[in-house]
């Protein structure tokens, strides 16, 4: 599916800090990324093994505390898009995020015409069960459900389940094509996956008892977006319905947009 329409370009596989996956050479006994005949799953076993032998101790304090109770801070609402790390670009670990991945980062709005009760039961879940009181939709640049949306699905026609899961961005595009033009070199495919980001928060406040608790305060809703190209994160201004800089901390340590008391 088309959205990584940037130029072709090659990274040193030594930035790769986060996980030897990409730069399997250097691990003598585990098999060459280069080579022809090196399937994925022998990549991602050499991966488990890896964990096994690295990271496993290092997780295993805390995986043994949350084994059988999770506590999750934040219910995480993104693409499935690969290059979309919530744990990265959210600086958090095992039991932080209680996530929502699916194509587009969509949320069908209440009483939808094409039934999908996936991302609601994952919110239900979150809210009622697990007691979050924080709900972010994350969107990304180069968006290939956003690409499809805007030359018309014909590129995906033949895709029948991710067809019908891409009229859930109807009213991304509708709102797309009744605003202005942005400000900036911004591209029409970036506004759109920026726009997409702020309609997927309305589809949530479109479920009564959702926004009933918004609106007392006991649930917040935060809209990021994260810049591929550049790796960085923006946080939506609701108010004025562009993505600014993350506030920094305040004095003392206080943040500058907290979760509702």
């Amino acid at each position: 599916m088309a959205g990584d329409i940037s130029p072709s370009r090659t990274s040193s596989a030594n930035v790769r800090w986060w996980a030897p996956w990409g730069n399997r050479r250097r691990v003598q006994d585990g098999p060459e990324r280069d080579e022809p005949d090196v399937s994925a799953s022998e990549l991602l076993f050499a991966g488990v093994r890896e964990y096994q032998g690295r990271t496993a101790r290092l997780v295993r304090p805390i995986l043994a505390e949350l084994a059988f109770e999770q506590k999750p801070e934040h219910l995480f609402i993104t693409c499935v898009d690969s290059r979309v790390v919530p744990n990265i670009i959210t600086a958090s670990g095992p039991g932080d995020l209680f996530i929502n991945r699916n194509v587009g980062n969509l949320v069908p709005g209440f009483g939808s015409r094409t039934p999908d009760d996936s991302v609601a039961a994952t919110v239900e879940y979150a809210i009622e069960v697990l007691g979050i009181r924080t709900i972010t939709v994350c969107g990304h640049s180069n968006c290939g459900a956003m690409a499809a949306l805007l030359a018309g699905g014909a590129e995906v026609a033949h895709l029948r389940g991710l067809t019908r899961w891409l009229r859930h961005g109807a009213h991304s595009l509708a709102r797309f094509l009744a605003s202005e033009p942005g400000e900036g070199d911004e591209s029409p495919l970036a506004r759109l996956c920026q726009i997409n980001v702020m309609q997927q928060l309305d589809n949530l406040r479109s479920y009564p008892w959702l926004r009933a608790r918004v609106e007392a305060g006991e649930l917040e809703l935060v809209g990021l977006y994260l810049d591929l190209e550049t790796a960085n994160v923006r946080v939506l201004d609701p108010a004025a319905e562009v993505f600014v800089p993350v506030p920094d901390e305040a004095p003392g340590g206080a943040r500058t947009a907290g979760r509702p008391g």
